[in-house]
């Protein structure tokens, strides 16, 4: 039963960290130049309340499933492909962080719709090889 749990928390956590990034990224970019550091800043709080947190459900979930589950989990490719998706999105984490910090203190930024759109990509990414991984890259046997 644990583990429904634990798919939830990472589940949840998933939705939340990759949705509002998007989100946050695009209302920044949205702004207009003379309002883009006030509004980063509200970007940049939202941020900080809701996307980490989402990032560390979804990362707290997610690896203490794939530590219980490592001997399936080591022979999936199509699980080797999530985590690398998911690498490159923490990547982007730290750099839509960044962008908003120097927005909100005044400096003129761009590539946040970029960003947002990455995310977008990414979280694809993730579903198609959740969904269809298992059946495009079985487990390797032996």
């Amino acid at each position: 039963m644990y583990i429904q749990w634990l798919k939830v928390l990472h589940l949840v956590g998933g939705i939340v960290w990759l949705g509002a990034s998007v989100a946050v990224g695009l209302v920044a970019a949205a702004a207009a130049a003379d309002e883009q550091s006030k509004v980063a800043g509200l970007a940049r709080r939202v941020a900080r309340r809701v996307v980490t947190p989402g990032l560390a459900l979804a990362f707290i979930g997610g690896l203490t499933m794939l530590a219980l589950g490592w001997g399936a989990y080591a022979r999936a490719g199509w699980m080797h492909a999530k985590l690398l998706v998911v690498i490159i999105a923490a990547g982007l984490h730290g750099a839509l962080s960044a962008k908003l910090r120097k927005a909100a203190e005044g400096q003129q930024v761009s590539g946040l719709a970029g960003l947002s759109y990455a995310f977008l990509v990414l979280l694809t990414l993730i579903v198609v090889l959740v969904l269809m991984g298992p059946t495009w890259m079985p487990a390797r046997v032996g």
